[in-house]
């Protein structure tokens, strides 16, 4: 594992911070009602993801940052719902290949379990994104 598992969890964290903030925001300016369920999808498995998150630190005894990630400031500078919603892709790709580079070495079956249940969120979620 190139990123020790703590560090990893707590940018994981920040990032997820920033993917409910970006998809609830988004949320309140579509009116697109095609995206709608889309954003709504995305929201709450971005909210889950935050939990299973803080489970695994919490099992490992890690304090959890406090930090929003930058993707927050990166997406809402989009004014384009559709081009955002590509970004919003984009970044729930980034976490699929980090959690797919993490899961091989990742030895302890509770925070095996729950990222894998975060990375199975991103890749329905990611599926669920129009390119």
């Amino acid at each position: 594992m190139s990123v020790p598992l703590d560090e990893l969890l707590q940018t994981l964290l920040s990032a997820e911070r920033a993917g409910v903030q970006v998809a609830s925001a988004s949320l309140r300016e579509c009116q697109d009602p095609t995206l709608r369920p889309m954003l709504e999808q995305i929201l709450a498995g971005e909210g889950e993801s935050c939990r299973r998150l803080l489970t695994c630190m919490q099992h490992l005894g890690l304090q959890p940052n406090r930090q929003t990630g930058e993707f927050y400031a990166r997406a809402m500078a989009i004014a384009d719902l559709h081009e955002r919603m590509a970004f919003i892709d984009r970044g729930q790709r980034w976490v699929i290949r980090k959690l797919q580079e993490t899961l091989p070495d990742c030895a302890d079956p509770t925070v095996r379990g729950e990222l894998e249940t975060v990375l199975r969120i991103h890749e329905e979620n990611s599926v669920a994104t129009p390119a």
